[in-house]
């Protein structure tokens, strides 16, 4: 009896030159966690849960402020328009070494970076 080794999605995503050390090795990232926005929260809101209940932080405090990694208005716009327009719409974003995904779908995607992480001695979310 042959088992198969799980499949592992991944991704590659280009940082801008100031954070990228060289540019022909792009950072790879695994995915961790995939989430559908709840139609009864806001894209901000259903977005902070999914981060916080990926990331784990200690004791279940967090003083995370999404407005350090992106503006959650515009997110919101960008996400609401296409939908109206039925075009699809990817908007990515990083949070400390994690790259966060959010798709016109109502789909929200964490990835983990593959090998060392920058900042592997801070947590994303801090108490």
């Amino acid at each position: 009896m042959s088992s198969n080794p799980a499949s592992v999605e991944t991704t590659h995503w280009f940082e801008n030159e100031s954070t990228s050390a060289d540019p022909t090795n792009p950072p790879q990232y695994v995915l961790i966690a995939t989430r559908s926005v709840d139609p009864d929260q806001s894209l901000t809101v259903s977005l902070i849960e999914t981060i916080v209940d990926t990331l784990k932080p200690p004791d279940g405090q967090t003083s995370l402020s999404l407005y350090q990694h992106v503006n959650p208005d515009a997110l919101e716009e960008i996400i609401e328009a296409s939908t109206t327009k039925e075009s699809g719409v990817e908007v990515r974003f990083t949070i400390e070494d994690y790259l966060v995904t959010v798709r016109s779908n109502d789909t929200v995607l964490i990835y983990e970076p593959l090998g060392p992480h920058r900042s592997s001695s801070r947590n994303p979310i801090r108490n």
